[in-house]
């Protein structure tokens, strides 16, 4: 019997001609009319393999509108549509570095660039069956994490399947790094690049020295491969991840985003972009990025509610100190999409997460009162079990001066991380993570040094007014300087002071005691009285 006969095919591409090419070579191969399927479109292909097993999918890469075959190999990824021993290979008619980079990103079993020949389709196709049936185990453990399971598989294959030797220690090396074993994955990959020069072996390599506190020989090795391939995604992303573990979060962003020009589409690596510049301040930039990854995802299994939820607080994070010619839209935009997840049919599950957009809504809007109250609800609830609400909330908790609240908080934001998602987008929350921690610790030893300086000084009135302004535009909400400015204020105004800033001070004090303090500590503090004052003055 013909080793084809018993294999299961879907082909899918929107040309009909090609298909019938496909399937006429195919059928010259010895596979059986009958088990050949085919299909026009993205959506079709994935409903199909839903209903069936298939062994073989060939895949153009252009489907025309929608979805590519990119984003069906990773649907089908996605919702387990693919069975252990399935092989998918990619077609594309277009053999620009781009598309070609972006196959090699995406790992399909292998590629085929159009014209071919039935010789080079059976090539491709024997090829990566037999890999399959040798190596099925090794894909397995990786997908399910099985890391211990692998490093053992990858021992008992290596002396069955010599043919794959790289391939199988290419695996073991993964799974001792997922394992933290980098002394035993720097011997491997050390031992790999005695014999044969890989890139993936040399970054391997880079990656375990850096674990072992060896930066200056990591560095190296990535420089050198930087010089020699400046466009290789692989080496462009090694060196973001060697950026992020030396905390150089700006250098990772600027490798990152150019090998998302080198190869567009990959909605990881928009993500992790997003992330990064979220974890210095840029919003605008984030924005960008997740608007991008956004539409990338817009007929994918990514579209979900979750990430409308990440749209809605990105929004939120641009209004952050941006002028009002640009906050007004965001804002707009921000509740306009909160309000249509809300009629949405997931989101009577998740009110605490919905409740938090609310609440920063409100910060933004300066309903102080109204965003406490909710925050006050989410924290005893603390019902978050995802990373992007869990850092929100604590980004909030560290905008609004609630301190002990935002350290009490970290754990469990650094306990959410999952270690067995993305390496780069593992690191890229874990360094929003630390940013959020390392601006909490220089607010507050800057709030300490204000303080010390205050205590240690005599000061004019007009220098003493000067520090509290200072601290309240980068605290606002803290109470006690709100009341020291309009205590001053109402005893004496600077002649040498700027009435519009001054003024602009006045009243986003008054917002931030009236909101925040109850009416008898506004009685005790004769609060009225010194408002009053100071608007006679004026």
């Amino acid at each position: 019997m013909n080793q084809f006969s018993s294999s299961k095919v879907l082909i899918v591409d929107d040309a009909s001609i090609v298909i019938v090419s496909i399937k006429s070579m195919l059928l010259k191969l010895g596979f059986s009319d009958r088990l050949i399927t085919y299909c026009s479109t993205a959506r079709a292909s994935i409903q199909l393999a839903r209903q069936t097993q298939y062994d073989l999918i060939l895949c153009d890469y252009n489907l025309g509108r929608g979805m590519n075959g990119k984003q069906v190999f990773e649907e089908l990824k996605h919702f387990n549509l693919l069975h252990e021993k399935a092989v998918f290979i990619l077609i594309t008619g277009e053999n620009s570095s781009t598309v070609v980079h972006s196959i090699i990103e995406l790992k399909p079993d292998d590629y085929l660039l159009k014209p071919f020949n039935i010789m080079s389709l059976r090539e491709r196709i024997y090829a990566s069956l037999a890999r399959k049936n040798a190596l099925y185990q090794l894909y397995t453990a990786q997908i399910k994490h099985q890391y211990e399971e692998g490093v053992t598989l990858c021992n008992d294959l290596l002396p069955f399947y010599p043919e794959y030797h790289y391939t199988i220690e290419r695996f073991k090396g993964d799974f001792l790094s997922r394992l933290h074993l980098h002394d035993q994955s720097k011997t491997l990959y050390e031992n790999i690049l005695t014999r044969k020069e890989c890139d993936w072996a040399t970054i391997g390599l880079a990656n375990s020295l850096m674990k072992l506190g060896e930066k200056k020989a990591a560095q190296k090795m990535i420089n050198k491969l930087l010089t020699t391939k400046p466009n290789s995604t692989l080496v462009r992303s090694a060196a973001a991840g060697i950026s992020l573990m030396n905390n150089e979060v700006p250098t990772a962003i600027r490798h990152f985003e150019l090998a998302s020009k080198i190869v567009r589409g990959n909605s990881e690596r928009e993500l992790v972009i997003t992330n990064l510049c979220i974890s210095v301040g840029d919003y605008q930039s984030a924005l960008d990025r997740y608007r991008a990854y956004m539409e990338i995802n817009k007929e994918t299994y990514r579209n979900t509610i979750f990430a409308k939820m990440n749209l809605v607080r990105i929004l939120l994070y641009s209004c952050f100190q941006c002028p009002p010619e640009l906050k007004v839209p965001r804002l707009n935009e921000a509740k306009s999409l909160y309000n249509h997840i809300m009629g949405m049919r997931e989101a009577a599950k998740l009110k605490p997460e919905l409740d938090l957009l609310l609440a920063h809504i409100a910060l933004e809007e300066e309903q102080y009162a109204l965003a406490i109250s909710k925050l006050n609800d989410i924290h005893r609830q603390m019902t978050f079990n995802h990373f992007y609400p869990l850092h929100q909330f604590a980004w909030i908790l560290n905008r609004m001066n609630f301190d002990s609240e935002f350290a009490r908080l970290i754990p469990r934001c650094s306990e959410v991380i999952h270690t067995d998602q993305n390496e780069n987008i593992f690191a890229s929350q874990m360094t929003m993570l630390k940013q959020l921690q390392q601006a909490n610790v220089d607010k507050l030893e800057w709030l300490e040094s204000k303080h010390k300086y205050i205590q240690a000084n005599r000061m004019t009135l007009s220098e003493l007014i000067k520090i509290y302004v200072e601290i309240n535009q980068r605290c606002p909400f803290l109470q006690s300087v709100c009341m020291s400015i309009i205590k001053l204020l109402a005893r004496r105004w600077p002649k040498d002071g700027d009435y519009v800033q001054l003024m602009k001070v006045v009243k986003q004090c008054d917002t931030v005691i009236r909101q925040l303090m109850d009416q008898e500590e506004l009685d005790k503090a004769n609060y009225e009285q010194l408002y009053q004052d100071i608007m006679d003055t004026n």
